[in-house]
């Protein structure tokens, strides 16, 4: 299994790069709306290009803050959608093994609401972002957030069935959702394609180093090995001593 690294676009075109290179890390980029209004296409397209002549394929986070999908105002999902397919068409520079993205479900706001909203993003959202998927050649995977179980997700993934695949984070499953995260796996491990690696202690999204919290790894990986899945692997922590320390903590669980 294949081990990436969160990068923001931002920091690693003006700090990570070398080291990138260096340590011949294949980075999962974030295209967060700053990068996306601040930088020239040329620079994206200059990083992309460094990238390929190392032999570095990474995968992209498209951007997701703020951003709902399938919001029930249709203005909302339209201006969403916008910037979604804005980050799409940069990430198309990087040909990027996979590109991943958030729904934009929010309990708050979806809960009473949430078979309309299903509706509306199988129907109406996902066609067209996967017609922008194969118009830049890209491969989407869809992270769980906020979703409340599995089963709720699942009508998704089996409506494109080959065409969108999960980016399982058990992170969130654990802080966020009414099942733990081993629940999830069991559910929606024939759609996998990526895990979002990150640790907590149950309570807040609080990204520890893989190993310094109780997300249950050793339990993941022994029922990936069971299964004979071979997910990317991508770590997401806030400082560069975590990163490291989660890398290892792979690298452990790998080995076993």
């Amino acid at each position: 299994m294949k081990i990436r690294v969160t990068i923001p676009f931002e920091e690693l075109y003006s700090i990570y790069l070398p080291e990138v290179i260096e340590r011949g890390i294949s980075p999962e980029i974030t295209l967060k709306a700053d990068a996306l209004d601040t930088f020239e296409r040329k620079i994206f397209r200059e990083v992309a290009n460094l990238l390929k002549k190392e032999a570095l394929c990474p995968t992209i986070h498209l951007p997701f803050m703020d951003l709902s999908l399938s919001a029930l105002d249709p203005w909302i999902r339209k201006v969403s959608l916008k910037r979604l397919f804005q980050g799409m068409e940069i990430a198309s520079l990087f040909e990027p093994e996979l590109c991943v993205f958030h729904s934009g479900y929010h309990p708050d706001y979806h809960r009473e609401p949430k078979e309309e909203w299903r509706k509306i993003f199988i129907e109406e959202s996902l066609p067209l972002i996967l017609d922008k998927a194969r118009e830049f050649s890209l491969s989407l995977a869809l992270e769980n957030v906020f979703e409340p179980y599995p089963e709720f997700m699942r009508p998704i993934y089996e409506s494109f069935k080959g065409e969108l695949f999960w980016c399982f984070d058990p992170a969130h499953a654990r802080v966020f959702s009414e099942r733990e995260e081993l629940y999830w796996l069991e559910v929606l491990y024939p759609y996998l394609s990526e895990i979002h690696c990150h640790d907590n202690l149950g309570k807040w999204d609080e990204h520890l180093p893989v190993g310094r919290g109780i997300i249950k790894f050793k339990e993941i990986f022994q029922f990936l090995k069971e299964k004979d899945l071979k997910p990317s692997l991508t770590i997401e922590a806030k400082k560069r001593e975590d990163a490291l320390l989660s890398f290892q903590a792979l690298k452990n669980f790998l080995v076993d």
